[in-house]
């Protein structure tokens, strides 16, 4: 179990869903994923390419059908503009 910040993603791409719900891409590889057992309302830290710093938690996980070995994760309540390319998700603890 990790007990330090783990670098999920660097977005390359952010898709809206649904008012205020964002889902990312590149997705988390179901290694890593298991490794750091990211679960839903897991606190992430979303660090933006500016040096500033959105505090969220996880809030969904999805799959794609057929499943290509990775999770999709969404966070809520930002817009696309909160989110640039190039922002790194983390995982806390």
């Amino acid at each position: 179990m990790h007990v330090f910040p783990t670098k999920l993603i660097v977005v390359n791409d952010v898709f809206e869903l649904t008012k205020g719900l964002l889902v990312f891409t590149p997705c988390v590889s179901f290694v890593l994923a298991d490794d750091v057992r990211l679960r839903r309302g897991d606190r992430l830290d979303l660090r933006r390419p500016d040096g500033t710093v959105l505090q969220t938690t996880l809030y969904a996980l999805g799959t794609s059908t057929p499943s290509d070995g990775t999770l999709a994760i969404g966070v809520k309540p930002f817009s696309k503009a909160d989110v640039p390319i190039g922002t790194e998700i983390w995982k806390l603890g």
